[in-house]
């Protein structure tokens, strides 16, 4: 058994390593590349190990030398290995097309209910696979005499016969790589981005394994001697991950957002979430500032929201809510969205930090945040305030998926049904209104319904329909601002909540040619309002460019607190001009925008944008803008303004940059 397992161990050895090299070679540092070799062989030695027996099981069970014999003439040809390679070609495609058509048919006619299209699924499946099977036994038949036939024509000039087992099985597996390439270059553009380069390592340690086992026979004596290295190396690099996890959790954690397959490791054999919450809120704390007062504080972030859309930006939609709170509070006229996605905007919402060093790992549909960073509820709590965050959805702030948005949220409801959801913050609140609760308050709350605004609305068939559509969503969103705004109506104005109401993101409703979000940074994307109201809030508009990026600092001020000036955070406090100390620069502030690559994102699209002016850079060319008189970004005026071009370019490049540069101490 020892002799029989031996290839396989070693082979799994190899094959890890190789694995673990490319992900950690990139890494920086003896210690980093072999301790992401270790996480990786933690993960990629029992997997190619298990996968090697397997192989190897079914490969000794079906005999492939005798069942190549059997299907072998005494001249050397194969005619009836060559039909069932056909069968077996042809029954993969036709099986892979039913499914394919199958999916297709189910989604259309039961509007994609998973649980029904799951159900039926199989059905189609086996249906399928019992009709190739029926057929395969007088199709291999009927493809073996056309093989005999052609093979004879060809060997009647004196040559040799083409049906040869191992020309058969090589001429299979080049057809193999044919069709899967076809397929690939067929289905490539309507699947999107994606990011292959995960799968270099997988891949390339797969390859070696197989390597070593198909030279295993020619190995003689250095099978003992590469066992043993092979052996000692996958030891070794075990034991610096190990020591790695204890000693250096902050590697451990760089490791865990850098790398797929080490990252994978890392989730299963350690509780990330346990190796965080050992850290004292006390850590985070922010210095209070002398005598100053601790408001409530309200923070509404409502999904897919453009400002061109909403009153205090001369909007249609009827939101008479957010023009309560705007015509008694401070409206920035010009704030942008870190990026054009939630995953992307929302960590760098609460974090502070750009959103191109915002470190982490995509789960689903979001970005499960560097357990190093801080967030802004945890910087509040750590303060005294009372936290609370009531959120639409599971896969963004659930718990069970560990994306870390809910840290520092001491009471957490998740709802994705609005209406639902405000109540159930209506009611939390009223309590603890009856409660009179003396510390300071800290809400949070995330609104779904306008990301869903061809869902509750249906498909827009004019123009005039979209713009509808999306208008009736932000209506029923404002309503659900106004049950948690309306819960303080009884407290005298001085002692009323301080609220932020703003967006993750905007919405493209065709501009640009894009009919929704995360294609691009123009302003329908990524220009969002930004109100703020409450006790001390000026009555004014803000000409001055922000960024979303700086809402930390600010409501940290305006907490009462000092924000952060040690390099960990990269927006900027508004309090000044919230409170109206500063009246604001027309032509200043600086915003920063960017796709960040992921699986699902190409990435490398970038913005900034100062004062008025604004420069994209779209991966292949530059664009630049007067956003005060071209909001719509109808006009690219690149060239003709070079002093507004050169400093733009400086300010994008810095930005871009900083990007390889840690978050973190």
């Amino acid at each position: 058994m020892v002799r029989w397992l031996a290839p396989s161990a070693v082979a799994a050895c190899a094959g890890a390593l190789v694995a673990g090299a490319i992900e950690g070679g990139q890494l920086g540092g003896l210690v980093g590349g072999a301790a992401t070799a270790g996480f990786v062989a933690l993960v990629a030695v029992p997997a190619l190990l298990a996968a090697s027996v397997i192989v190897r099981g079914v490969v000794a069970a079906w005999q492939p030398a005798a069942l190549a014999a059997q299907l072998s003439d005494a001249d050397g040809a194969a005619p009836r290995l060559a039909g069932w390679l056909a069968v077996l070609g042809l029954g993969a495609i036709g099986l892979g097309f039913a499914m394919y058509q199958s999916v297709w048919t189910l989604s259309f006619h039961t509007a994609f209910k998973p649980f029904t299209v799951s159900l039926l699924e199989p059905v189609f499946a086996v249906a399928t696979a019992l009709g190739i099977v029926a057929l395969a036994q007088p199709a291999a038949r009927l493809f073996a005499w056309l093989a005999g036939r052609l093979d004879a024509r060809w060997r009647r000039r004196g040559r040799s016969t083409l049906l040869r087992p191992r020309v058969l099985l090589a001429t299979a597996a080049l057809a193999t790589l044919a069709v899967l390439g076809t397929l690939w270059w067929l289905v490539a553009p309507r699947l999107g981005p994606v990011d292959t380069g995960v799968l270099r390592g997988p891949l390339a340690g797969g390859a070696t394994a197989a390597i070593v086992h198909a030279a295993w026979a020619r190995l003689g004596r250095a099978r003992l001697g590469l066992g043993a290295v092979g052996g000692a190396l996958t030891v070794a690099v075990i034991a610096t991950a190990l020591v790695v996890v204890r000693a250096r959790p902050s590697l451990t954690l760089e490791i865990w957002g850098d790398r797929p397959l080490a990252g994978v490791a890392i989730e299963s054999a350690f509780d990330l979430d346990a190796i965080r919450a050992d850290i004292s809120l006390a850590a985070f704390r922010p210095t209070a500032r002398p005598d100053a007062p601790h408001p409530d504080i309200i923070l509404i972030t409502i999904d897919t929201v453009r400002a061109d859309h909403t009153p205090p930006y001369g909007g249609r939609a009827d939101m008479p809510m957010l023009r309560e709170l705007a015509a008694r509070g401070t409206v920035f006229e010009w704030a942008f969205a870190p990026s054009n996605v939630t995953r992307r905007s929302i960590p760098s919402i609460v974090t502070g930090v750009a959103p191109n060093r915002v470190r982490g790992r995509v789960v689903g549909w979001a970005l499960r945040v560097d357990p190093r960073h801080v967030l802004l509820a945890e910087r509040l709590r750590a303060g005294g305030y009372d936290t609370a965050g009531f959120m639409c959805c599971e896969g963004f702030w659930g718990k069970e998926f560990h994306t870390g948005l809910e840290r520092g949220l001491a009471h957490l409801e998740i709802d994705e049904n609005g209406p639902r959801l405000a109540g159930k913050a209506r009611a939390w609140l009223d309590q603890r209104e009856r409660r009179a609760d003396q510390r300071p308050l800290f809400l949070w709350m995330h609104i779904i319904e306008p990301h869903n605004w061809t869902k509750s609305s249906g498909e827009p068939r004019t123009d005039d329909d979209r713009q509808a559509f999306y208008d009736r969503t932000l209506t029923a969103s404002d309503k659900l601002v106004r049950e948690v705004v309306e819960a303080f109506a009884q407290r005298a104005p001085d002692h009323m909540p301080i609220v932020i109401a703003t967006a993750d993101h905007g919405e493209a409703l065709g501009e640009h040619g894009q009919p929704f979000h995360s294609t691009d940074l123009y302003n329908s994307q990524i220009r969002v309002p930004l109100v703020v109201h409450g006790p001390g809030v000026a009555i004014r508009r803000v000409a001055e460019t922000v960024s979303l990026t700086d809402l930390v600092p600010t409501v940290l001020e305006l907490a009462g607190f000092v924000a952060p000036r040690d390099g960990a955070l990269d927006g900027r406090s508004l309090a000044d001009l919230v409170t109206g100390i500063r009246s604001g620069d027309p032509e200043g502030g600086v915003a920063f925008a960017a796709m960040v690559k992921d699986r699902s994102s190409p990435g490398g699209l970038s913005a900034v944008i100062k004062g008025r002016w604004k420069l994209i850079n779209n991966n292949t060319h530059l664009e630049l803008y007067d956003t005060r008189g071209d909001p719509s970004e109808r006009n690219n005026v690149l060239g003709q303004h070079p002093e507004v071009m050169t400093e733009l370019r400086r300010l994008l490049d810095e930005r871009t940059a900083a990007a390889a540069r840690s978050p973190f101490p």
